[in-house]
């Protein structure tokens, strides 16, 4: 038999003394620009092999506190949270920050999350180059999906506007060999042309 009462209130309890922060309770401290964060060395290790290689007793001693130099403390402490409770808030300033970690922690859930939430994101002509960085970057599927959709949906308003400077022929030809493009568009094929040999010109 299985209790799955049991098994729920074992996770609430994890979750709790993560909350509390009593140095008592656990085995390793993260010192982030002066502040601490407490957590459980098997937790980490068991999601993430970068956790587990950075606790591992060659690397560290059990009383000494772990820096962390490149993520602030509200962000990081977001990246535990979900270790220990599976939820993480997102919102559109940090959610870059917490991919980055998810990445360097390898935590997978956690990248898919980011993944999701991205997909689901207002693209504007302000943020889709970034998106579409970040979805390179990462590997993303479901936010490369979106931003796909949204370059094919505004390419004429794009092809007028600094956005498409920045991005690489290839990637915009494969765009429209992929994705069907909007019926009302018919000079869309037009408008790629002519922005592809633009550029071609401005590179020689």
């Amino acid at each position: 038999m299985k209790s799955t009462h049991f098994l729920e209130e074992l996770q609430r309890q994890f979750e709790e003394d993560f909350q509390s922060q009593i140095p008592e309770l656990f085995d390793v401290v993260f010192d982030i620009n002066g502040m601490k964060l407490y957590a459980h060395r098997y937790r980490l290790s068991t999601v993430s092999s970068t956790f587990k290689s950075m606790l591992s007793d060659r690397w560290s001693s059990k009383n000494e506190a772990i820096p962390i130099k490149d993520y602030k403390f509200k962000d990081f402490k977001e990246l535990l949270t979900f270790i220990y409770s599976g939820k993480c808030s997102f919102n559109d300033t940090n959610i870059f920050t917490i991919l980055d970690m998810a990445e360097y922690y390898q935590i997978s859930h956690l990248k898919e999350l980011c993944d999701e939430y991205l997909s689901k994101m207002e693209l504007n002509l302000s943020n889709s180059l970034k998106v579409l960085e970040i979805c390179n970057k990462y590997s993303l599927t479901k936010a490369k999906e979106t931003i796909a959709a949204f370059i094919i949906q505004n390419f004429t308003t794009l092809k007028c506007n600094k956005f498409l400077n920045a991005v690489d022929i290839k990637e915009i030809v494969t765009i429209f060999a992929t994705k069907p493009h909007p019926k009302k568009h018919e000079n869309l094929f037009l408008c790629i042309y002519e922005w592809a040999e633009n550029q071609a010109n401005l590179k020689k």
